[in-house]
């Protein structure tokens, strides 16, 4: 019976030891099972809710700022850029495109001393497009052909006075033996960081399709320009965007051509002093060889900067290449001769109507000059006694049905110079009277 009042306490004794174990049980055995099996434990779970975490606010991003556009330099359009055009450096043995090798590098000292600077065909280049100035007076040197002398002789001599210069070459020409240059020297000539630009394939007269060539004038063309320039392009690896004319000879045709094969500047062999806003396919350029009358006194011009103007592309009236430099009289030298012989080369008009020439002399009006078509020379002889001063002499030739126009400035006195420009004389002024008594 005692037994029997007993074990009703013993069971709930057993029970609560139960509970404690299992709640000491609780850190080693999983919580959310324990919680399941315990009812109290899973209400008193339920009730208390989990902690909201906020979210952490997410950045609005910025657009990035556009590039800055590049600034462009000032450019200086009133600079000038006269352009030498050398062939052979062997003098005598050259025959008429050669010059000493002592009067190179005598010229070449000369513009040294001169103080001018001798700019990089990439120079020139990207001051006509805006990107780069340059100095008010700057030279561009040429070499033309690509006969050995160039590389033997004249690259020394550049190195020595550190001068940049561009040999324009053409392809039928390199490795043919004898005086030409290699494929080999042409790349050192790159790799010595001077610049190679296109002379054609064959050097013929664009202006005209040979006899022997097979196609029409437009292939023949294509073949002159385009494959020349692939040529050198892959040869040499680098990227050509100049030519020079074949003779210097040139027409609108040939312009529209060099401009479709993708060349930036074209030029020719009549010196001028180029302008920023100068036409980039009738560049002229001073051809100092012995074949020209007056070899130094052409370089003379040149460096002095006493030549023409090449005018700008503009209105109708202005020529759209300039008249040679080797005129007589030259443009700003005196003469002590009362009646010269005025003459001039029109071969850079390109191809004009010869029954348009006309010249006009200062003070004498339309005088009746003489043109040969053959040689592209006009010339007068003045018949009557010129009075000392100065004379501006005017040629005009029709283009296409267009007017085209060059004109220099010789002087005439008993010695012979270029007279010093006149003083400007400021009036003298008259004290101002004070208001008051006379």
């Amino acid at each position: 019976m005692y037994r029997d009042r007993l074990q009703p306490g013993l069971a709930a004794m057993n029970r609560q030891i139960a509970l404690l174990l299992l709640l000491a049980a609780l850190p080693l055995a999983g919580c959310g099972k324990m919680k399941e099996k315990i009812p109290f434990l899973k209400s008193k779970a339920a009730a208390t809710p989990a902690p909201v975490v906020a979210a952490a606010p997410v950045a609005t991003p910025r657009p990035k700022p556009a590039p800055a556009a590049p600034v462009r330099p000032a450019i200086d359009t009133n600079a000038q850029v006269v352009v030498l055009c050398y062939h052979r450096l062997e003098g005598k043995a050259g025959g008429g495109l050669s010059i000493e090798p002592a009067l190179f590098e005598k010229q070449m000292e000369a513009i040294k001393e001169a103080g001018l600077a001798v700019i990089s065909m990439q120079d020139f280049l990207a001051w006509r497009r805006g990107e780069k100035n340059i100095p008010p007076k700057s030279v561009l040197i040429t070499i033309d052909d690509g006969y050995v002398s160039g590389f033997d002789v004249g690259v020394p001599i550049l190195k020595k006075y550190g001068f940049p210069a561009t040999f324009f070459i053409y392809t039928n020409f390199v490795n043919s033996g004898g005086k030409t240059m290699t494929w080999a020297q042409l790349k050192k000539l790159r790799d010595d960081g001077f610049e190679i630009g296109c002379h054609t394939v064959s050097h013929q007269d664009l202006r005209r399709k040979p006899s022997k060539w097979a196609g029409d004038y437009e292939s023949y063309l294509k073949e002159e320009l385009e494959t020349s320039k692939k040529i050198l392009e892959d040869k040499l690896g680098i990227r050509c965007v100049t030519i020079a004319y074949p003779f210097g000879l040139h027409n609108a045709a040939v312009h529209a051509a060099v401009e479709a094969a993708g060349y930036e500047a074209a030029f020719s062999t009549y010196g001028a002093r180029l302008g920023h806003g100068v036409s980039p396919f009738t560049l002229g350029r001073y051809d100092v060889t012995a074949k020209m009358p007056g070899t130094q006194q052409v370089f003379d011009v040149a460096i002095n900067f006493t030549g023409m103007a090449a005018p700008s592309d503009g209105p109708a009236m202005a020529q759209d290449a300039a008249v040679a430099m080797i005129t007589e009289p030259m443009n700003n030298t005196a003469t002590t001769d009362s009646t010269p012989l005025i003459k001039a080369n029109l071969a850079s008009f390109g191809e004009f109507d010869p029954g348009s020439v006309e010249m006009r002399v200062g003070s004498l009006g339309l005088v009746p000059a003489k043109f040969d078509a053959a040689t592209q020379m006009i010339e007068y002889k003045v018949d009557k006694a010129l009075r000392e001063g100065s004379y501006s002499v005017i040629v005009t030739v029709k283009v296409g049905g267009q007017p085209r126009e060059a004109r220099w400035t010789f002087y005439y006195n008993t010695i012979g110079e270029v007279p010093e420009p006149a003083a400007r004389v400021t009036p003298a002024t008259k004290p101002v009277r004070k208001p008051g008594k006379k």
